[in-house]
């Protein structure tokens, strides 16, 4: 069967694995006891992942196109101007409470992120687009429900209510 007559929920195998793992390494990612570590970790992640999604896909790599649409996608959920991410910022920052409200919610926010981008542009890939033809402003209602399973899939695991296999 080709792209074409593929159920639009479908993916290849080697995407789905590819944004699996970098959706775990991303999570992950972000443990790491160094401040600020967990936004390069994640996006050195996503870039990675897209990079490989460009291989399966036999689609031509650009980085600076894949930064542009990963800043597009952040603004869409962590607006920088924004109360909740300053309130964020300087919760981390307090003793005892800020490490504890990264090490849950830094995991489930970078997996989360991950998760929807790679299940955004692999479904653009498969439908034979592009990084030239890829517009994140387009994307973003997609976006949104992805970040929204991928949520839901990364809490459930975080919180031990399911096993790698299980949810996914």
């Amino acid at each position: 069967m080709d792209s074409t007559e593929r159920n639009s929920e479908q993916l290849t195998d080697a995407a789905i694995h590819s944004i699996k793992r970098h959706t775990l390494y991303a999570a992950a990612g972000t443990l790491i006891p160094i401040p600020f570590i967990e936004v390069v970790t994640s996006t050195s992640m996503q870039i990675h992942m897209i990079a490989q999604l460009c291989d399966i896909y036999r689609v031509r790599f650009s980085e600076h196109a894949v930064k542009a649409s990963l800043a597009t996608f952040v603004g869409v959920i962590v607006p920088s101007g924004s109360i909740g991410a300053s309130a964020y910022t300087l919760a981390r920052a307090v003793p005892v409470v800020g490490p504890v409200l990264g090490l849950i919610t830094a995991p489930v926010l970078a997996g989360s992120m991950t998760w929807a981008i790679g299940r955004v542009f692999a479904w653009h890939f498969e439908r034979g687009g592009s990084l030239d033809d890829f517009r994140a402003e387009d994307a973003i209602a997609r976006f949104r429900k992805e970040f929204a399973e991928g949520k839901r899939r990364v809490s459930q695991f975080a919180s031990g209510h399911a096993t790698r296999q299980s949810i996914w």
